[in-house]
C-alpha cells in the first residue's frame, strides 16, 4: 500500500492538535499509539468538516485539496489502526470496517472522483474537482450520509481503544 501524504491546510485542520504528525519526519518518529489516535481523531474531524463544507462555493483547487486530504487521512487511519490493531482486536476490527466501508461505497466514491484500491485505501483522481460535479460532492458529504457517519463511528472506536500512554 503506497501512501502519498500532502501537507495541505485541510490536512492540518483535520489533524488539529495532532498537526505535527500529519506528515513528515515527526510522523515516522511517533509511537504507533500516537499515530492511531491522531489519525482516527483527524478522520473524525474530516468527516465533520466535509459535512459542513460548501462545495458549491469552493474553488476547484480547494475542493481537490479537501478530497486529497480526506483520502490521505482515511489511508493514514487504516494503516495506523491496522498496525496498532495487531495487539487490539477492537482497533483491528475498526480498521477492517473502514476498509469494508470504502469497498461497499466504491461506486459512490467513484462518482465524485475517488477510487478504492484493492487494500481498501483511497486514491483521488488528479482532476476530480474539475471532472465531477460539486453538487454530487455536496450530496455525498451530506450530514445524513450513512458512509460518513459509519466512518465517524469506526474512527471513534479507534480513539476509545488506543492507549497513548508512554
Amino acid at each position: 500500500m503506497s501512501i502519498s501524504v500532502t501537507n495541505s491546510l485541510s490536512l492540518r485542520l483535520f489533524y488539529n492538535s495532532y498537526a505535527s504528525v500529519a506528515s513528515g519526519s515527526t510522523r515516522s518518529n511517533a509511537s504507533q499509539g500516537t499515530l492511531s489516535m491522531a489519525d482516527a481523531s483527524a478522520l473524525r474531524n474530516a468527516v465533520r468538516k466535509l459535512q459542513d463544507y460548501d462545495f458549491e462555493s469552493g474553488t476547484k483547487a480547494q475542493i481537490q485539496e479537501k478530497l486529497k486530504a480526506f483520502a490521505d487521512t482515511m489511508n493514514n487511519a487504516i494503516t495506523s489502526a491496522s498496525k496498532y490493531g495487531a495487539g487490539d482486536t477492537s482497533v483491528k476490527n475498526a480498521a477492517s470496517k473502514l476498509k469494508n466501508l470504502n469497498s461497499k461505497y466504491a461506486s459512490d466514491l467513484q462518482k465524485i472522483g475517488i477510487s478504492v484500491e484493492k487494500d481498501g485505501t483511497l486514491s483521488v483522481y488528479e482532476n476530480a474537482s474539475k471532472l465531477y460535479s460539486s453538487s454530487k460532492m455536496k450530496d455525498f458529504f451530506d450530514k445524513d450520509s450513512t458512509y460518513l457517519n459509519d466512518i465517524y463511528d469506526a474512527a471513534k472506536k479507534i480513539t476509545r481503544r488506543v492507549d497513548v500512554r508512554i
